[in-house]
């Protein structure tokens, strides 16, 4: 054996069944970079497996949706085809795996080069691509245990998430370990920037981050409307995102035991009369905003031929207030289709969970929870520009079905 690499290894290798689309994966992911920097490193004693081969083994486990290394090595063991396409003249041992994998960690840069290029790449041959994106997080599990005494995680913490299976009346589900936070393209499902946080990290604070670091990495980036639950629903969000030229769809956050925003508004967004009743949405005018009048019911102010009202009018504009008074006025017929497309990030993030392994590992750290998710979500890109290879934009977007 020796350290050069190829990332060509196993390219024209005929393979059947699940390991076909495995080296299409393989042979779309341009390593050549990554792996000329792991082979650099000076070695003294017995030559090793090829840092290609080791890679390709790791990014199999993904493809393959190999839950854990030693999953892997007995998948290796049991399949002949597997190893030539590895490009293994045998099976590593679980050290050897495992020191290679920790040593990706310290690379990571490069392998989000690789997630970078892929999905400039799918910008190119999808038509609309990032017009629409939505935004969220998900929690990524640690195989620390956050119940010893001395901590085997100190980088992990607590969250809790809203979750209709959580028992209690509080519908909360606690999480421990990290966060993966993504901007997605709402139209076809698939990622566009990703990183992690502890587990603790608020949500809404992202969501700058996330669009700048999309833009910084993309210069196509250049999204229409950006769909986000109400957890990201602050004034300087929706600040950010008109700075991108882009338009919020972001339902409003509703104050604890309230049904009006500082007395004048509901929570929808619509004004209140003086009445303190809900008014009704007549028209919207690209200059003045929004014209709401008393509702047709009325309130007690005024009487008019047996019906109580107060006449009131307001135009109310989106430059005053773009959070109550979004360009796209809640509850409208263009948001009630936006923002379902929300689910598209929900999407992404189950068949990263149940396709490729996003919490299937026995990794603990920020350091190398980061490098899990970076895999994950560029095993999932490359699948991607396969399966558009093969079926077109279509086949693309839902990866919840096991590849092995």
């Amino acid at each position: 054996m020796n350290h050069e690499h190829n990332n060509r290894a196993g390219a024209d290798v005929q393979v059947s069944g699940d390991l076909r689309e495995l080296q299409n994966i393989l042979n779309t992911i341009n390593a050549d970079a990554l792996l000329s920097r792991l082979a650099s490193r000076q070695t003294t004693g017995r030559p090793g497996y090829p840092v290609s081969a080791l890679w390709r083994a790791y990014v199999a486990s993904f493809a393959l949706n190999v839950p854990n290394t030693n999953s892997l090595i007995r998948r290796l063991e049991g399949s002949a085809e597997l190893r030539l396409l590895c490009g293994l003249n045998g099976v590593p041992h679980r050290t050897t795996l495992t020191n290679f994998i920790a040593r990706l960690a310290d690379h990571r840069d490069m392998i989000a080069l690789s997630m970078q290029q892929m999905t400039d790449l799918l910008a190119v041959v999808l038509h609309g691509f990032g017009d629409m994106v939505a935004l969220d997080s998900t929690t990524v599990r640690t195989h620390g245990n956050p119940h010893r005494t001395i901590l085997s995680d100190p980088e992990a913490s607590w969250t809790a998430k809203n979750s209709a299976r959580a028992k209690g009346a509080n519908g909360k589900e606690w999480h421990y370990g990290y966060k993966l936070h993504l901007v997605a393209d709402a139209t076809y499902g698939l990622p566009i920037e990703g990183y992690v946080t502890t587990a603790k990290r608020n949500d809404s604070p992202e969501l700058p981050v996330l669009m700048d670091t999309a833009k910084r990495h993309h210069g196509w980036f250049r999204p229409r409307y950006v769909m986000a639950d109400r957890g990201y629903d602050s004034l300087a969000n929706h600040k950010t995102i008109q700075a991108h030229n882009a338009t919020p769809v972001i339902p409003i956050r509703k104050p604890a035991n309230a049904d009006l925003y500082e007395g004048v508004y509901t929570t929808e967004g619509a004004p209140v009369c003086l009445g303190m009743k809900p008014m009704e949405w007549v028209k919207t005018s690209p200059d003045k905003g929004h014209l709401y009048r008393c509702s047709a019911e009325g309130c007690h102010l005024k009487e008019r031929r047996g019906v109580h009202h107060c006449a009131y009018t307001v135009w109310e504009n989106r430059q005053d207030n773009p959070r109550l008074f979004p360009a796209v006025r809640r509850n409208s017929d263009e948001w009630n289709r936006l923002y379902p497309l929300r689910q598209s990030v929900e999407r992404v993030f189950k068949s990263l969970k149940q396709s490729r392994r996003l919490e299937a590992h026995c990794v603990r750290g920020l350091k190398h929870i980061a490098l899990h998710c970076d895999m994950a979500l560029l095993v999932f890109q490359a699948t991607s520009l396969v399966r558009f290879g093969h079926t077109g934009a279509h086949g693309i977007a839902w990866q919840v079905e096991k590849v092995a």
